[in-house]
Parts: structure tokens; sequence; C-alpha cells
């Protein structure tokens, strides 16, 4: 397997594929498939775009998604009209496009299998960008664990910035309120982390009273009084900036253990002073256990480091990395931070990735495909 990736800051769609095309394809790689992610100002000329694309790559296998930025080769582009490819050949690859099927994602998952021939394998990676306006993500991700084990399932939710329906697609073709993607067949299992941008300030708590999305009662006491103290300070007192800052951990194994790669973040949705309570989205019940952490910058950077050091070994022959549009040079202060720490990790491996609304990451000791918010998920395929 060969791969190679290209970036391009230029704000004309045709130049900027042609650019990035060239950078790729500069050590003669032909190559069989590629992912062109673009920043969402280039919606407008996406006939050009996707054109000039399959014209500079010579193949019409092309996916990718709108987002909130890019990232190739060390560099990071958010925000602006910005292009990353990643082109590779000598792999197997499958991609696709899935026209709308809101309120039906179990068959876009059926879709998605029967385009495989035969049983997954562990060596399939499936990358998915979705249109999180129109599909219902947690529904489809529960599809596809179901139909695509034991697959590696990756991806982020395409985005528009600008306020358009993000856009998705696949060689010439292109669709909003779809699922665009691809299967990648390496002959080893791919590998992956997955980082947040949180560190833990409670250990799991057990939910001990609820009401719908309200959670009421953490081990015994008042929920909200729990979380005031997570919060401390000038926070505890502003409920409405404390929400910016202190998120809830749900473990996803047995020992509600809190690792990296080990729990999902979701915000607080709203808080019930009277009821000493607070909410977040989707459902809670009683004995479910969560956790408070806090989302910081340095503990994010600290958390890449440890997840790029328990992936060290072999360079990859190239990574896929989807990342959060809440982190970024916003975040971390620094422009490129998190694509620079890749870079270095892997010496020089291609990787590109997106910048979207949310993330596709495995979670937990099952690899249990999950929507996630405030990380960035890692992909490194070995060939």
């Amino acid at each position: 397997m060969r791969a190679a990736a290209g970036i391009s800051a230029l704000t004309d769609a045709r130049a900027a594929v042609e650019e990035a095309a060239e950078t790729a394809l500069t050590g003669g790689l032909r190559p069989d498939s590629a992912f062109l992610f673009a920043g969402a100002r280039h919606a407008e000329a996406l006939e050009d775009l996707l054109d000039a694309a399959v014209v500079a790559l010579g193949t019409e296998a092309v996916v990718g998604a709108t987002g909130h930025g890019v990232l190739a080769c060390g560099r990071e582009i958010e925000a602006s009209a910005g292009v990353a490819i990643l082109a590779q050949s000598g792999c197997e690859s499958i991609p696709f496009l899935v026209s709308d099927l809101s309120g039906d994602e179990a068959a876009a998952a059926g879709e998605i299998a029967s385009l495989l021939g035969g049983a997954p394998r562990a060596g399939d990676l499936i990358v998915l960008l979705p249109d999180p306006t129109a599909l219902r993500l947690e529904p489809l991700l529960d599809a596809i664990c179901e139909r695509l084990a034991p697959a590696t399932v990756v991806g982020a939710a395409a985005a528009d910035p600008v306020g358009s329906a993000p856009l998705q697609w696949c060689g010439r073709r292109r669709e909003r309120g779809g699922l665009a993607g691809m299967i990648l067949r390496g002959s080893r299992p791919p590998r992956f982390g997955v980082t947040q941008a949180c560190r833990p300030l409670t250990p799991p708590m057990r939910i001990t009273r609820t009401q719908g999305h309200w959670i009421l009662g953490l081990d015994g006491r008042p929920a909200l009084d729990v979380y005031r103290e997570a919060a401390r300070g000038p926070l505890a007192a502003d409920l409405r900036r404390a929400a910016q800052f202190v998120m809830v951990a749900l473990p996803r194994d047995a020992e509600a253990s809190l690792r990296p790669g080990s729990y999902v973040v979701r915000h607080v949705a709203g808080f019930a002073e009277k009821e000493k309570a607070f909410a977040i989205p989707g459902g809670v019940k009683p004995g479910d256990r969560i956790a408070l952490a806090l989302r910081d910058p340095e503990s994010a950077r600290d958390d890449l480091k440890e997840v790029l050091e328990g992936l060290a070994g072999p360079t990859p022959a190239m990574a896929l990395y989807f990342d959060c549009c809440a982190r970024g040079a916003g975040f971390f202060g620094v422009d490129g931070l998190e694509s620079a720490y890749i870079e270095r990790a892997f010496g020089g491996a291609p990787v590109a990735g997106l910048f979207g609304s949310c993330e596709i990451g495995p979670i937990g000791p099952e690899r249990t495909p999950e929507l996630l918010t405030y990380t960035g998920v890692l992909a490194l395929v070995d060939g």
C-alpha cells in the first residue's frame, strides 16, 4: 500500500484541488481512491471542486464532505477555504454515497453491508461522513455496529458553519442530507486512538434519581450540589459559563473506567436550581454511572500525547484524523498543534482529516462506534 497527502488554502476551488493533488502525487502515486475534505467556503463551487479532483487524481473513487476546517501535512486550515487530499493505492477500497434515509437509518447500514460482498472483517476500516442535520446519528451507529462488526468505524459529521446544509460527495455526485464514506479493506486491523479534551474532576458516581433527561441525585446527594462542588469558585456561581467547561463523562466499560478512549463526553443541556438538578442529552436512569470532567487545553494536550504514545509502533501507510470543531487553534491557542504532534509521532506518514461538528470513533473494550464530542479520532492504516 502507498499513500500521500496534500493541502491547499487557495480560495479558487479548482486551483486549490490541483495544488493539493500535485503535492499528493509528487512521488508518482497513481491513486485507486482518495479522501477529499473541503472547507464550507468551497461549497458554492463544488462542481468545479469535484471535477478537478476526479481529473487530477485519475479516479472517480473520491469521497468527502464539507467541514469547519481541514488538516493535512502538518497544517490545519480552519474557518477558511481549505482543501485536503489523502490518496492511496494498493488497498481495496469501496466508496459509497447513501441518499437521505432519515427515519430509516438501519437501511443505510444494510446498504453499506451489502457493498462488502461477504462478511465484515477485522481488517476493515469504515469511514463515515454523515449529515447530522438530516440523519439520526445514534440509531445509524447502532445499526452499523450490529451489521458491520468487527470492522472499525470512524468518521466525522459533515458541517457548514456558514449556515447551509453540509455537503457530501462520491466522485462527481454530491448530496445534502446523505452519508458519504469509504471502506478500506486492509490486511491487518487498523490501529486507532480517541483523545479527549477533558480531564475527570470526580470519580464515577451512581445516578440515584432521574426524571427524563434530568439528573436529580448522584450518590444520594442533590445532583446540582455535586456539580457546583466540582466546578468550584466563579464557575460554581455562574452555571451558564460553567456549562462551557464542566462536562459529563459517561464510562463505557464495566469497571466505569475513565482512561482515555473509555468514556464519552456530553455537555450539560440545562439546570433546574429549584430541583437541584441538571440535564444532559440522551436518556439516563438510576444506576447509571457518570463523572464530571473539565474541558481544558492543557489536559487535552497531555491526553493527545498519551494516546499517541500508546499507538507507538511501525510507521503506518496512512492516517485519518477527525477533529472536533471546538478544538483546534481556538481551543489550544496554537495553530496546527494536533497535526504537528501526529506528524512527529508517525515519522511523516501521510495524514489528512476534517474538523467536523461531532466525531465517530470506537469506545471501550468492545470497540463500539459512538457519537463523540470534544474529541479527536485517529485511525492508522498499516496496509
